[in-house]
């Protein structure tokens, strides 16, 4: 894989062969002897060739059985014991699952371990017959990481997060997830990073970059148009071909072909009438002919009918079914062994031949022969949570987006006395629900990182205490080995209590809280997507009786998704998105709050005026075709016009746009240019453009300029804008300019020709903005131009056609 032959394996290598040159040595190995490994010469760097070629001989020396066996995953954990991994080696205790190994005469390859999460390893803190804990690090969630459209920050994050990953003896993590935030009821977006696919691509690169840089591997998932959590495994996406391409799987092309991840995860869901994961040309014609992936997939838990027509998902190209079982959808046991039973059933009957399977296996192989268990890395149950700790928080707090801050009410001055409203202070919300969760040792409160700047109005918070521990409600989780989460409302606030809260404090704060996760979506209701009543009168009685003392409102979100602002945003005098910050969530909003750091993010996603205004309103979260009451198919009707696309297009006002976000300084941009113009040179040319930013304000700050280009419209209807590239400066102090320059190759600019199966460039006049938002009003654009059509590439004829006697024109509202 490239990735071993960029990253860490390649300096060892060098130093070796250097020695070896020297006379030093005549031989070195940064892996353990082992008889059924064959360790290449010194001078051979370990690319994907190496590992294919590996993978290759390995396989010629296992019997049918054992391949068989590798294809399938051992099953789940059933608190029995019952899950018998093949020839597994110090065995993690709480992995998600396990690729089997194998154990001969003639080879010797350990099992495999799969972890979840997103937001970090999610392990069992505890093992048996130890001691010792094994608490991993609870970053910020996906779309918070996003916000700081930092790839340098991101790939920091990743970097570590593999630390932990490897030090405590896990092979995969099963993340980064990166389906677009299509609506914003997605119970799980949370973990996804934007409704725009570069951004999504380009976070996600960076974070399988930094964890890989351990040798460890990721698995970017899931694969694909799983936007939605309702009846998840079983509903059918119908989506037009443009729409998969453009926006759905663009994101998957990035960051497959630019970091080259271990693993994708295909997705529960049904694509245009068929599962994902027996979609060959998705999986292969796609994944593997046009993108070029090295690596393995694997189906999501569960998904599809494994037991019925596993071997479809193997000739598809899904290399690997996990975790193995299925549960009877009779009697609702699950069942360990069925999908093997069934699928050497179905080698016996034809269905599958050994050539098939064999190359399944040669796939999972070239990647497990990279991992740590194979290579016999001695994990130390160590990894550095202090360090990573302090990252965490920076991380937390550099991609808040301040949504307003009239007046510069933020950042309050320290030591001030602060109100403190809302039950999230007293259990801050530090990530969702369900595969995503993290057995982390401790998470900080909000009240505890106020009290480290602020006086805080000690009533209050005692009050707040006291009805969370009464008042709060457990929830178990979405399958029972994930754990339980607890929830509280917002009481109800004696006006009185607001008022004698004024009068005996500088400013008042008021935290919002929502969680959410897997398995189910959210609503438009009170206390989900809408504030409550309780919340709405909060808001509106502090901010009648601080205002009319002269004195602050600030609200912070502490939630999984966008939430309503329409109702009450007018009402106070800041708003700070801190999403769900991690386990030094308390620390790193007050970090934000009194201005220890300035606040850098952006919004990766829009927040609109109202629900009703998002264009998927209509259709989310699917409809019921066959009168079961679940919904079993769900259209695309929004087509390309997904997010800012649909609001640029059809001038929909929106409350905060995508990419905007607030700082404690101010920003200019000059000198916007297009530096050079290569797109005479046909597919493999470009355009560069650059801009100066300089630091306006008063304290140091960092900058992220996006890149927003409008295309000429010939053949094909286009956004009016599409993101295509963006940067962030470095910390610029007051005064301090830094140029930044944005290469966009023509493959970027592309639009895809469902009619050809092509992508293209087209002729004609663009327009370019160098914007701090998607918001362009009053900018001048840049223009260039492109002479004739440019062909970047040539696709699968009739991939991810739609059903048959479909058309788009049948579900697609959202049209020029």
């Amino acid at each position: 894989m490239e990735s071993l032959s960029v990253k860490s394996k390649l300096n060892t290598l060098t130093i070796c062969l250097t020695l070896a040159l020297a006379g030093i040595v005549s031989g070195c190995n940064d892996d353990d002897d082992d008889d059924n490994q064959e360790e290449p010469p010194v001078s051979q760097v370990k690319d994907a060739a190496y590992y294919q070629k590996m993978a290759k001989e390995a396989a010629g020396k296992m019997s049918v059985e054992e391949k068989l066996n590798m294809v399938v995953g051992p099953g789940m954990d059933l608190g029995n014991g019952e899950y018998p991994a093949t020839n597994n080696k110090n065995d993690v205790s709480g992995v998600a699952g396990y690729i089997n190994g194998v154990k001969s005469d003639k080879l010797d390859i350990p099992a495999a371990k799969l972890a979840d999460g997103p937001a970090g390893l999610r392990i069992n803190s505890t093992r048996n017959g130890s001691s010792e804990t094994f608490y991993a690090t609870a970053w910020p969630i996906g779309s918070l990481l996003a916000s700081s459209w930092d790839t340098k920050l991101v790939a920091q994050v990743g970097k570590a997060m593999g630390e932990e990953i490897k030090e405590y003896g896990v092979d995969f993590i099963l993340a980064p997830g990166m389906n677009i935030q299509r609506n914003p009821l997605n119970g799980r977006n949370f973990e996804y990073y934007s409704e725009d696919p570069l951004l999504s691509g380009k976070i996600a690169a960076a974070m399988v970059d930094g964890v890989e840089s351990n040798d460890v591997g990721t698995t970017i998932k899931h694969f694909v148009a799983n936007n939605s959590e309702t009846n998840r495994n079983s509903i059918d996406t119908i989506v037009s071909p443009r729409a998969m391409r453009e926006i759905y799987l663009r994101g998957f092309q990035i960051a497959v072909e630019e970091a080259q991840p271990w693993a994708v995860m295909s997705s529960y869901n049904k694509l245009n009438g068929t599962y994902t994961n027996e979609r060959r040309d998705l999986l292969t014609d796609i994944l593997r002919n046009e993108w070029d992936f090295k690596g393995l997939v694997m189906s999501d838990w569960l998904a599809g009918t494994p037991q019925l027509t596993g071997w479809k998902q193997l000739k598809a190209g899904n290399d690997l079914i996990e975790p193995g079982g299925f549960t009877d959808p009779v009697t609702g046991a699950f069942n360990n062994t069925g999908v093997l039973a069934a699928l050497k059933d179905s080698y016996k009957k034809g269905d599958i031949s050994e050539a098939d399977v064999t190359v399944n296996v040669e796939h999972i192989l070239s990647q497990v022969f990279q991992s740590p268990s194979y290579n016999n890395y001695a994990a130390s149950n160590k990894p550095d949570l202090e360090q990573h700790r302090v990252l965490a928080r920076q991380a937390a707090a550099e991609s808040m987006v301040l949504l307003k801050n009239d007046n510069q009410a933020l950042p309050l001055t320290p030591r001030l006395k602060l109100a403190s409203f809302g039950v999230s202070q007293i259990e801050t919300i530090k990530g969702g629900t369900g595969s995503g969760q993290v057995n982390n040792e401790a998470t900080i409160m909000l009240s505890e990182g106020l009290q480290q700047q602020y006086t805080v109005d000690e009533s209050l918070t005692s009050f707040y205490r006291d009805y969370y521990a009464q008042n709060k409600v457990e929830h178990p989780g979405f399958v029972a080995s994930i754990g339980t989460y607890f929830t509280c409302d917002d009481p109800a606030i004696d006006p009185a209590v607001v008022e004698s809260a004024a009068q005996n404090n500088d400013a008042a704060l008021i935290t919002i809280g929502r969680i959410a996760g897997e398995g189910v979506d959210r609503t438009n209701t009170r206390g989900d997507y809408l504030l409550t009543e309780n919340e709405l009168n909060l808001i509106q009685n502090t901010s009648d009786a601080f205002h009319a003392a002269g004195k602050k409102v600030v609200v912070v979100l502490d939630v999984s998704a966008i939430v309503d602002t329409s109702e009450w945003a007018d009402k106070v005098d800041a708003i700070l998105l801190s999403y769900l910050p991690g386990q030094e969530a308390g620390f790193a909003i007050t970090d934000v709050l009194s201005g220890v750091v300035n606040p850098g993010g952006k919004l990766a996603q829009t927040i609109p005026q109202s629900y009703a205004d998002v264009p998927s309103a209509t259709t989310f979260p699917g409809k019921d075709t066959n009168g079961d009451g679940t919904p079993d198919e769900i259209s695309y009707n929004d087509d390309i016009y997904v997010g800012y696309r649909y609001y640029s297009t059809f001038s929909k006002p929106v409350a905060w746009p995508f990419g905007y976000g607030l700082s404690y300084t101010t920003f200019g941009y000059d000198g916007a240019a297009v530096e050079s113009n290569t797109l005479g040179n046909g597919a493999k040319g470009g355009i560069t453009l650059s801009v100066s930013v300089t630091n306006t304000g008063n304290v140091a700050g960092k900058e992220a300029a996006q890149v927003y280009i409008n295309a000429p419209e010939v053949k094909l209807k286009k956004p009016a804008l599409e993101l295509k590239s963006f940067s962030k400066t470095d910390s610029l102090q007051p005064g301090a300019s830094q140029k930044l320059t944005f290469t966009i190759p023509a493959k970027t600019l592309a639009s895809f020709d469902p009619q050809k199966n092509q992508w293209i460039v087209e002729p004609g006049t663009y327009k370019a903005w160098v914007s701090p938002s998607s918001d362009v009003t009053g900018r001048e654009p840049v223009t260039f131009n492109v002479s004739e059509e440019i062909v970047v590439s040539n696709t699968t004829p009739g991939a991810l056609a739609l059903p048959a006697g479909v058309n788009a024109a049948d579900f697609v509202t959202v049209s020029q």
